[in-house]
């Protein structure tokens, strides 16, 4: 037997092994992040019903309302700007609900008015100095608060962005008054209208990629239904309306779908009243430039 003494294999030192409970570096926490895809919340999975309902009666009030008067589109869009300003503190959570309603409703006030006062184009052209208006109220808002102001420039942005919404919305007052422009209206509120159609396709596993692109085609082929029906020879800008209005309100949704409040039936109106405003401002480009 050898004299020689077996050598033992180094043992560890405790100090250098990563040990469950450590905390990770920058590095390895990017490196996990790149690796492990991010999983959607359930809620966001889930279809509103009433946030679909919102959004398709908005477009069936504003698609008819546009072959009455421009007057009349402009009130339609502003009693969703009222019901957005209701909902719109309790899906984003803020600080201040009674106050950021009051900015939002009175920006809608200041905006419609601007639009039905304006006999004569542009029909736009006070909407700058009633949303300048609205901004100094949303700043004057937060001056007043007692509340110790928490999360003020939450609350400020949100306002602000509130307004945003409500003046895309206004946008869609003008268009019946460009030649063919009740026919354009109503083909992007029949897009905004069916392509919400494809929200409940969001819970399926496999076509959940697709939403989107599912929203945009029978958006842009109900626009261009509508423009047969109407007798409006230019199909493809009324394709392109729908198209574009069902990609804008359903990207809207998406987003929002993630929201706590959700769950709640008047942050599902708001969520559906603000995705329906913002397609005014496409819906005005387009005709715009395409149309008239």
């Amino acid at each position: 037997m050898s004299d020689v003494p077996e050598q033992q294999a180094p043992t560890p030192d405790a100090s250098l092994t990563p040990t469950p409970d450590a905390p990770m570096t920058r590095r390895e926490r990017r490196a996990r992040s790149r690796n492990t895809p991010a999983a959607l919340p359930r809620r966001a999975l889930l279809a509103r019903p009433l946030t679909m309902t919102a959004t398709i009666a908005f477009a069936a009030l504003v698609g008819l309302t546009g072959y009455a008067s421009p007057s009349f589109v402009a009130l339609a869009v502003a009693l969703a700007g009222l019901v957005m300003a209701w909902g719109w503190p309790q899906l984003l959570a803020l600080p201040s609900p009674r106050g950021t309603t009051t900015v939002l409703s009175v920006g809608t006030v200041l905006m419609t008015g601007t639009v039905l006062l304006t006999d004569e184009a542009p029909y736009l052209q006070w909407m700058p100095a009633a949303m300048a208006v609205s901004v100094i109220a949303a700043f004057l808002h937060q001056l007043m608060r007692r509340d110790g102001r928490p999360r003020l420039a939450e609350s400020v942005s949100a306002s602000i962005t509130g307004l945003a919404v409500i003046s895309a919305g206004i946008a869609l007052a003008p268009v019946p008054h460009v030649l063919g422009g009740q026919h354009a209206l109503a083909a992007a509120m029949a897009g905004l209208g069916v392509g919400v159609l494809a929200d409940p396709l969001v819970k399926v596993r496999r076509v959940r990629q697709w939403a989107l692109f599912v929203s945009m085609l029978i958006g842009g082929v109900a626009g261009m239904v509508v423009s047969l029906v109407a007798g409006h020879p230019r199909l493809w800008p009324a394709a392109l309306l729908g198209l574009l209005a069902a990609a804008v309100s359903h990207a809207a949704r998406r987003v929002m779908a993630v929201l706590p409040a959700m769950a709640m039936p008047r942050a599902q109106l708001a969520a559906g009243a603000s995705s329906s405003l913002l397609v005014g401002v496409v819906a005005y480009v387009v005709v715009r430039y395409f149309v008239a």
